[in-house]
């Protein structure tokens, strides 16, 4: 007995693709068209800017059926910056496409073309968000999603890992996810792995230094300052790597006075980072004393006044004097030489 095939669905005759973030909007697009050469596997792709000065004219021949009747996506960027005969042809295309002819506008979003887009969305054209990836949570939840793709699981703590390693650059973060599902068995990816794929990939962050400091790793702490110091500009990472530091006290000092028996969702509200943090801040809380944190805030002040220039008046540290009172500042911290074990 044989059995039906279902036919692939039918993509959208028009779509937006909305928003500033081009990973996105290239993932959108290549899955559009791939969805199309499903149906019309020899269907080319046409690229327009509609900024253009000849703009209305190339988009109109784009746009009009071929001698053989051959299936296309056009593809129209720039119309934010579009004029009004290119408008209007536009507005057309998407109201009453051409039969095999699929038609795609990207918008980057914002107030630049709203109008064209409000009329664009009048149209009854179907919608894809790609909006803007931005440091932080956001950035953690795509990478969430980019693991959730490939239909594999990762820890937060990866995530996070993964994040400080690579960086905020939104296509190498889902290159490297794409790497990591490839290549690790382990479900779920864990920090570890993380480490082995990517450790010291990139720039140091100055949050890698602090969570070694407050977890009392001083060789890991001074040879992620050293990293930086390698990877960067030696005078500038003073003031950016005693606000990691201090930041990373101040979560610790917020956690200990957080309300306890509450849901751990009230807690990250009340100390001001995510849920999966309040693990990190849990086991380095378990490391301190009170009275080893304030002195911790006393060494941080003496530290910013040095990457700054100096603690008495007229002194002025160079580059190498700066790093000196950064590194005894990591290790001297993490490490608590005064205090008894």
């Amino acid at each position: 007995m044989l059995t039906a095939v279902a036919a692939p669905a039918r993509p959208a005759d028009a779509t937006l693709l909305v928003g500033p973030e081009p990973v996105l909007v290239d993932r959108a697009l290549a899955d559009l068209v791939a969805a199309v050469r499903r149906i019309e596997p020899t269907a080319e792709v046409r690229r327009l800017d509609a900024s253009a000065d000849d703009a209305a004219g190339a988009l109109a021949e784009a746009l009009g059926p071929t001698l053989f009747g051959d299936a296309a996506v056009v593809v129209v960027r720039g119309v934010e910056a579009a004029d009004q005969a290119t408008v209007d042809v536009l507005l057309r295309a998407l109201s009453e496409p051409e039969p095999g002819t699929w038609v795609v506008v990207i918008h980057p979003g914002g107030a630049k073309g709203k109008k064209v887009l409000e009329a664009a969305r009048a149209t009854g054209a179907a919608e894809v968000a790609c909006p803007e990836v931005r440091k932080g949570r956001d950035a953690l939840d795509f990478l969430a999603k980019e693991v959730a793709r490939h239909r594999r699981a990762a820890t937060r703590e990866a995530l996070a890992a993964l994040y400080d390693a690579v960086g905020h650059d939104v296509r190498l973060l889902s290159a490297a996810v794409d790497q990591l599902c490839v290549d690790v068995e382990t479900d779920p990816i864990g920090v570890e792995e993380v480490a082995r794929y990517f450790g010291g990939v990139a720039e140091v962050s100055g949050f890698q230094i602090s969570d070694a400091v407050w977890e009392r790793r001083p060789v890991d702490a001074l040879r992620y300052l050293r990293w930086a110091a390698e990877a960067g500009d030696r005078g500038r990472i003073g003031p950016a790597t005693v606000g990691a530091v201090a930041s990373g006290l101040r979560g610790l000092v917020r956690y200990a006075g957080a309300p306890r028996g509450v849901p751990e969702a009230t807690v990250a509200k009340e100390v001001g980072v995510p849920p999966w943090k309040l693990r990190v801040l849990r086991g380095q809380l378990q490391r301190w004393r009170p009275e080893q944190l304030a002195r911790g805030v006393v060494r941080l002040a003496e530290a910013d006044a040095a990457v700054k220039g100096g603690l008495r008046e007229g002194e002025n540290l160079d580059t190498a004097q700066k790093l000196l009172a950064l590194e005894r500042l990591v290790v001297e911290v993490a490490a608590r030489p005064d205090d008894p074990e």
